[in-house]
């Protein structure tokens, strides 16, 4: 099964001395299916982990993707609505392109499982057809 990956994990996987990043890795082991990345979200994965891990991390993670270690998916038209929508609709959880682009692919690809650190945002949105399943969190209590 897929999973669609937000940056605060995927950062999380590469600092070994983030306090997700044990149980982010097994989640990440465990997983069969293909985990997903916004492409809008590189940016700032890539900004996380060169400043506070190092460029030996950054070329890690860049290595990862060129492997296929992910697959990246775009922000389509209609995304962007949808994104703006969200913003707009929780303003008062702050939320940013980021975290509404990994919930809006989910909601389009009908993939609501979601590898996230973030409980506060994802737990608080209402996707359109079911709640989000948030890995680790929901396998680990």
């Amino acid at each position: 099964m897929s999973v669609i990956a937000d940056s605060g994990a995927i950062y999380a996987l590469y600092d070994s001395k983030d306090k997700y990043h044990t149980s982010v890795r097994q989640v990440i082991q465990q997983e069969s299916g293909t985990i997903i990345i916004p492409t809008v979200i590189l940016v700032e994965i890539d900004y996380l982990i060169r400043e506070f891990v190092g460029i030996h991390a950054e070329l890690d993670f860049i290595a990862d993707i060129m492997d296929g270690s992910y697959q990246l998916e775009p922000l389509l038209a209609d995304d962007f609505r949808r994104c703006y929508d969200l913003i707009n609709q929780y303003q008062g959880l702050d939320l940013g392109l980021a975290d509404t682009a990994v919930m809006v692919i989910a909601e389009r690809l009908d993939i609501y499982r979601v590898l996230t650190v973030d409980e506060r945002d994802f737990r608080a949105v209402k996707p359109k057809k079911k709640p989000f399943v948030l890995l680790p969190a929901d396998i680990w209590p």
